[in-house]
């Protein structure tokens, strides 16, 4: 569903047909998108529910934009280049892979090679490199949470790891803080705005990991929608035109008394999305129905 879909969709479950949906850009359609991005954060920073649409094995888009004059410079809009380490790998698109050569600001940057193109706006991800004498990696800033199993080492399911130069993987194993210690290496995350990944102790130069890449497969925030032609991240959107209808009706004496059934509406699909989900996910094996007749005179102990 796009969100101008949306609109015209909140606007029948809240008015019915006696009055034209909001226009992308209007005071109402702003309101309602601003109502949609706040059910978005609530919705998936619940952290007792990985939702499946949210994984992703590599991290998506850096936030902002960036400019690019065929030099060795980087003019950020949005952006947050104090999060990333000299050393770190920025791939902007149009062009091949660079290297941080030096960090001034949030939106200014140097790499080590000059782009070749004159560009903008272009949007861009970033690699995490390795480095000795490092020992905290700041992680993207929509990061929701670790996938897999956390404390696998040397398995599929490791909740981090590290390509090496040399094409080999290294499992990490996650932690809670207080559970770190210096003399097994494992990682623990902490922080807020962004979020870090921490060694517990400091990488060295003769470690095969230096020169590597960090991946931390897992659970992203979407981006926030702004454009009539974005898509609703759900997995059903028609839960979002029912929630966000049942608070505007809340906040409007004209429609408040429709906002406690909308909710109830809201809520059904909500559990009905998280069974979908459920179903979707790693070791939750449906039941099989059966109609077995119990042989008389027999009991179960």
């Amino acid at each position: 569903m796009l969100v101008s879909e949306f609109y015209a969709r909140t606007n029948y479950v809240l008015r019915g047909v006696d009055d034209e949906s909001p226009t992308h850009g209007d005071e109402d359609a702003t309101y309602w998108l601003d109502t949609l991005n706040r059910k978005k954060n609530e919705l998936y920073e619940d952290v007792s529910k990985n939702w499946v649409n949210t994984f992703k094995t590599v991290a998506p888009n850096e936030p902002g934009t960036v400019a690019t004059t065929a030099t060795t410079t980087l003019t950020g809009t949005s952006t947050y280049f104090t999060d990333y380490a000299v050393g770190d790998e920025i791939t902007v698109s149009g062009e091949t892979v660079r290297i941080i050569a030096t960090i001034t600001s949030d939106t200014v940057a140097t790499v080590t090679v000059a782009f070749s193109n004159t560009a903008s706006p272009q949007t861009f991800t970033r690699t995490t490199i390795i480095a000795t004498g490092v020992s905290a990696y700041s992680l993207h800033r929509s990061f929701l949470g670790l996938s897999g199993d956390s404390s696998a080492i040397n398995g599929v399911g490791s909740g981090a790891y590290i390509t090496t130069t040399a094409s080999t993987r290294e499992d990490l194993a996650v932690v809670s803080p207080e559970r770190r210690t210096p003399n097994y290496r494992n990682v623990y995350i902490s922080g807020l705005f962004p979020q870090y990944l921490n060694f517990s102790d400091t990488i060295v130069s003769t470690e095969n990991i230096v020169g590597g890449t960090l991946l931390t497969p897992g659970y992203f925030m979407p981006d926030d929608l702004t454009a009539a032609t974005d898509v609703l991240p759900f997995l059903d959107p028609n839960w979002a035109c029912l929630a966000v209808a049942s608070e505007v009706a809340f906040n409007d004496i004209t429609y408040e008394d429709r906002a406690e059934a909308l909710n109830v509406k809201a809520n059904n699909l909500f559990m009905q999305m998280v069974k979908k989900n459920r179903g979707l996910t790693y070791n939750t094996p449906r039941s099989i129905p059966t109609n077995v007749k119990r042989i008389r005179g027999t009991r179960v102990s």
